[in-house]
């Protein structure tokens, strides 16, 4: 679509807006009583639909609609129940028999449809889908009069669309930022006693800072938990980038505990943590017994990678060396930690410590075009977010074993 149609289009959707605003007085508004919320339910449906449109080169369109629909939502005194749109599947006749109240999606894959009326923020290509109502339409001109142009607009574009980005060469970016989610990060950090920048490297290999990140496995947003690991720490929407944070760095907290007293020093203790968290604390916990074995030292973790190469034999042997969970080749984990020991380093300015093999290379030094090219291992679909120690987590396990390795470097096989 070219850039004279894509702004046609664009404009199509500002101008009631503007024409809305020029219509409803510039004063206060307040919410009455239940009875004039414009919206069937006070807990307002919202979907996301962005799939293969949503590219880090354009900055986090699905987090920063997130966030700004919370903002809108709340401004009415209701609250947002929002989920991700399946790919292919039109949300339109949703909105229409109103069990939907807005859809989110680019505003060139929109369609005008009858009953309906796509809204535009105005700072992005994308629109806001809702039933043609005058009350919808009214308190959403009056919601986005209150915000646009206001510091909480200004910061929150900042935070989504102005911070790290390797994949975009062209864009001035504000080195101050790292993610949109830099305060929250900050936050969890310090309950654990981490760098916050060290746990914006995890975010960053986990799920790139994108909330709607999922793994074929079922792990979901920032920090890949699993729905039944995010359970255990009261997590109701693994979207929600403060309960998903809180809850990794809570599961980081207790793993990095286990090994306080084997890691030789701080620096160890966050590889091992690390480490756990990829793998599970169950197979850490078989590294160690096998070093010992061994009659290897298991307090760095260079000792345990130099150990790892020779769990790979067949369980009975293994099972006489206390190594509970079978053969483990550890090919990702052992990727997984110089990952993202190399972005931390990126973070703090400085050069990565390891070398990665050319097509695994770190975009820090060499920026690519390609966003499909996933520069260092992106920890896919962690077991680390299971119990190592039940039946299904060893099953799953035993399965991912035979196919460890086969989508390191490949963001597409999450």
């Amino acid at each position: 679509m070219g850039v004279r149609r894509v702004t046609k289009k664009f404009l199509k959707y500002l101008i009631p807006i503007l024409l809305i605003m020029l219509i409803i007085p510039f004063t206060e508004r307040s919410r009455h009583s239940s009875s004039d919320n414009p919206f069937p339910s006070r807990n307002v449906r919202c979907a996301i639909q962005f799939g293969d449109y949503d590219r880090i080169s354009k900055g986090y369109l699905t987090g920063y609609h997130y966030e700004v629909l919370h903002s809108f939502i709340e401004s009415l005194g209701d609250t947002a129940r929002i989920f991700l749109g399946e790919e292919g599947v039109s949300y339109l006749d949703s909105l229409l028999a109103d069990s939907l109240d807005i859809l989110v999606l680019p505003a060139e894959r929109y369609s005008e449809t009858e009953g309906l009326s796509a809204m535009s923020l105005g700072d992005t290509m994308a629109v806001w889908v809702m039933k043609d109502d005058h009350d919808i339409r009214s308190e959403y001109a009056h919601w986005l009069i209150g915000y646009n142009g206001t510091s909480l607009q200004t910061s929150t574009q900042a935070r989504f669309f102005n911070g790290f980005n390797p994949y975009n060469k062209t864009a001035r970016r504000d080195r101050e930022i790292l993610s949109p989610y830099d305060d929250l990060i900050k936050s969890a950090a310090a309950e654990i006693g981490w760098d916050w920048k060290m746990l914006a490297a995890l975010i960053w290999a986990e799920s790139k800072f994108k909330i709607q990140e999922k793994s074929p496995r079922g792990a979901i947003g920032l920090m890949q938990m699993m729905p039944r690991t995010a359970s255990q720490f009261d997590v109701e929407d693994m979207l929600d980038p403060e309960q998903n944070i809180k809850a990794g760095a809570a599961l980081l907290g207790r793993l990095q505990r286990f090994y306080v007293g084997i890691a030789a020093d701080r620096d160890e203790l966050s590889k091992f943590t690390l480490a756990a968290y990829n793998a599970g604390e169950g197979r850490i916990a078989d590294c160690i017994r096998f070093a010992r074995a061994q009659g290897v030292d298991p307090s760095t973790w260079s000792n345990i990678c130099s150990v790892i190469p020779m769990m790979n034999q067949d369980p009975d042997s293994l099972a006489a060396q206390d190594v509970m969970y079978g053969p483990f080749k550890g090919h990702e984990t052992r990727a997984y930690v110089k990952a993202v020991l190399n972005q931390y380093d990126v973070f703090r300015g400085l050069p990565p410590r390891f070398k990665m093999p050319v097509d695994t290379l770190d975009t820090l030094k060499t920026m690519i075009d390609e966003e499909d090219f996933v520069e260092i291992l992106l920890s896919p679909d962690s077991l680390g977010r299971v119990n190592a120690g039940d039946k299904e987590a060893r099953d799953q396990e035993k399965k991912h074993d035979g196919d460890e390795g086969k989508d390191i470097g490949h963001d597409q096989h999450r």
